[in-house]
């Protein structure tokens, strides 16, 4: 049930969607003060021309562009941060302009930080982040639809040489301006498409049962839940479709308010674990794990998710009349086995090529993880392992 005798609710910067709101990306630099913009994407989404629509975008305002960097990868680590920072400080940026997933956008979060501290950001590791100064003005434009990065409020860097993704917290590093523009995200392939779909899935899910769980958020949840699973399978077959991909940007930002709010839980420590450990995409992650972890929790905790199963299996048009809490939540869980297998996404961790090795050290790794103590209730390392078992 909702933590609703005493709950903070938190909204990020401005959202703004609608198709072509790219073009007044200098016009909102402005408005918040900016002078000279960073732009910092990947070498995939400037080559599909996207960086030039923000460019050209920029001539809406009287903001200059200080630079671009064009190196973040998938998995953002920290050696990339640190690159794009020496960037921003050479050029005298005083802003940023985050263009990509999320791996782009949060590696834009972390260069905010060092653009407030200077330093390593490893050096500013902390329960929650507290800047020392403003932030600096950060207007966040995905070109995926899936981890609502352009309204959370924390960044997930990889750190490479402990094979951990490390979470950096904090309300102020929500962006300033988010632009949900579904010209934006037409050339997303099919597979990027359900991969990241499933991630904003998952954060709508989690949220419902949550130990942070807020009636705020279930609102959210529940309808991004409708919304991706109307729209998703429309945009995987239909790239052009811009309604499609406009209400799947929604859903997925209603997916980063949710996670902003609540935290993820098992399902969530489980796809950093194995991003971390085995370099496997998030989206893709969550895919395998999603399944596997509701089965874990309505098995484990009955009384506890299965009240909130149920909203996901209504949301999800399945007709639960008749039907005992944890007889339609497992219904919703066989739905969306055959819903992420119809977007083709891989079914098993072994689909992904990755060798059955170190599947201790993955569990351990989640079960570090932060995320673990939001979950209905905090699984034993045992379980976990099994869990990791069954998604090979």
């Amino acid at each position: 049930m909702w933590s609703d005798e005493w709950f903070e609710f938190q909204v990020p910067g401005k959202i703004i969607c609608g198709e072509k709101c790219v073009d007044t990306v200098g016009l909102e630099i402005d408005k918040k003060g900016g002078k000279r913009a960073l732009i910092v994407t990947d070498k995939q989404v400037k080559k599909a021309g996207l960086v030039d629509l923000v460019k050209k975008g920029m001539t809406s305002g009287k903001s200059q562009i200080a630079g671009v960097f064009d190196q973040v990868e998938p998995d953002s680590e920290i050696e990339i941060v640190q690159r794009c920072y020496e960037l921003a400080y050479k050029n005298e940026a005083d802003c940023i302009i985050s263009v990509g997933g999320g791996s782009t956008i949060d590696t834009a979060k972390a260069v905010a930080i060092l653009m407030v501290e200077g330093g390593h950001i490893l050096d500013h590791q902390c329960a929650v982040y507290m800047p020392r100064a403003p932030m600096p003005v950060h207007v966040a434009i995905p070109t995926t639809a899936g981890t609502g990065a352009e309204s959370s409020f924390s960044a997930v860097i990889l750190d490479k040489e402990q094979k951990l993704k490390l979470t950096y917290p904090s309300p102020e590093l929500a962006p300033s301006v988010a632009l949900l523009d579904p010209y934006m995200i037409r050339t997303l392939p099919p597979q990027l498409t359900a991969s990241t779909g499933i991630c904003a899935l998952t954060h709508c899910i989690e949220a419902l049962h949550s130990q942070f769980r807020k009636p705020f958020c279930d609102s959210l949840a529940i309808h991004g839940i409708r919304l991706i699973y109307r729209y998703l399978p429309v945009a995987f077959q239909e790239p052009t479709n811009l309604e499609s991909r406009r209400y799947t940007l929604i859903a997925a930002n209603m997916g980063g308010i949710v996670l902003a709010n609540t935290a993820g839980g098992l399902i969530h420590a489980l796809a950093n674990a194995v991003g971390g450990r085995f370099g496997v995409p998030h989206g893709v992650a969550k895919a395998i794990l999603l399944p596997l972890g509701m089965e874990f929790n309505i098995e484990k905790y009955p009384d506890k998710v299965g009240k909130s199963y149920r909203l996901i299996a209504e949301a999800l048009g399945i007709d639960t009349r008749g039907d005992s809490d944890v007889t339609a939540g497992k219904k919703a869980i066989e739905y969306l086995r055959n819903f992420i297998s119809g977007l083709q996404l891989p079914e098993s961790l072994s689909k992904t090529g990755v060798k059955k090795v170190d599947i201790a050290g993955a569990a351990e790794d989640a079960m570090r993880d932060r995320l673990m103590l939001n979950n209905s209730e905090a699984p034993e390392l045992q379980e976990l392992l099994g869990i990791l078992e069954k998604a090979f």
